[in-house]
């Protein structure tokens, strides 16, 4: 019950920042013009509510279908993420010393690159391999229709490539504890300690640090649908901006975003953490 109500005044205390926040668009709009504009600042914050009435104001924009392609793009991406981190890392693992050195300085070197050249790669990628095979690959959206392979691979890489050096370094540190030594010596092969005993311990870590990554993609999120012409609210909201608009695109990110994390942290810390090895 506790937690219940530690989660329950974080998310007042985070809804009140965000209706104090949205009003920025206007503060911003009056100090450009040398003024405070309170009054239309006290009218914004006034005309939140009631909610309904403000849902029903955006009701006939199809704001509920860019923030819905908005979102799925966001956690495939996440999931992809952390799958492909979590693959990369138990073969990282499975390696030699002198190997792993090797994988983990590529991914870091991939870490490096900047966003934007990923994505004007992969586009490049993707022109070159029509161009020599025919295979046809949508490079941005037209005519209304959603595309989701190449902006969840250009959203995922760098997060991914974060993700796998947290988790390198993770499993690295259980690697070193005393229970994977005493599996060891019980005869357990390498491939079952990682599965079994390293990675119910990791994976914990790495969920909570998991955090940072999405705020990250977030704010690639708003470059991805530039680029790819995305029918997304990131791309909308930045050609319609008001005060409105902001509050309802922040809390449609914030929410199944808490959400996510907090059952997370719940789940972990009520019921893996019960099994957990001691190193």
């Amino acid at each position: 019950m506790k937690v219940f109500w530690r989660w329950m005044f974080q998310l007042g205390v985070a809804f009140i920042g965000i209706v104090l926040i949205s009003g920025l668009p206007l503060l911003i709009t009056g100090f450009q013009q040398g003024e405070f504009w309170w009054k239309e600042y006290r009218d914004h914050l006034f005309g939140l509510f009631p909610l309904s009435k403000l849902l029903e104001k955006y009701a006939g924009l199809h704001i509920g279908e860019y923030i819905q392609y908005s979102l799925e793009t966001l956690f495939l991406a996440l999931i992809v993420a952390v799958l492909l981190a979590l693959f990369f890392t138990v073969i990282t693992m499975l390696c030699k010393e002198r190997v792993r050195q090797r994988i983990k300085t590529i991914f870091f070197f991939l870490e490096s690159i900047p966003d934007i050249l990923i994505i004007m790669l992969i586009q490049l990628l993707v022109i070159i391999i029509h161009r020599h095979t025919g295979v046809f690959v949508k490079i941005a959206v037209t005519g209304g229709e959603k595309i989701y392979l190449l902006p969840v691979v250009c959203l995922m890489i760098l997060p991914m490539i974060q993700l796998y050096r947290l988790s390198m370094l993770t499993f690295e540190a259980e690697e070193r504890k005393m229970y994977t030594e005493l599996a060891r010596s019980l005869g357990f092969g390498k491939l079952i300690i990682l599965l079994i005993h390293m990675f119910r311990n990791a994976i914990i870590s790495i969920f909570f640090q998991s955090k940072k990554t999405m705020w990250f993609m977030l704010s690639n999120l708003f470059i991805l649908e530039r680029m790819f012409n995305m029918p997304g609210i990131m791309f909308y909201l930045s050609a319609n901006i008001t005060g409105e608009l902001f509050f309802i695109t922040v809390c449609s990110f914030f929410f199944p975003v808490f959400l996510l994390y907090s059952f997370g942290e719940w789940y972990f810390l009520r019921h893996v953490n019960k099994g957990r090895a001691i190193g």
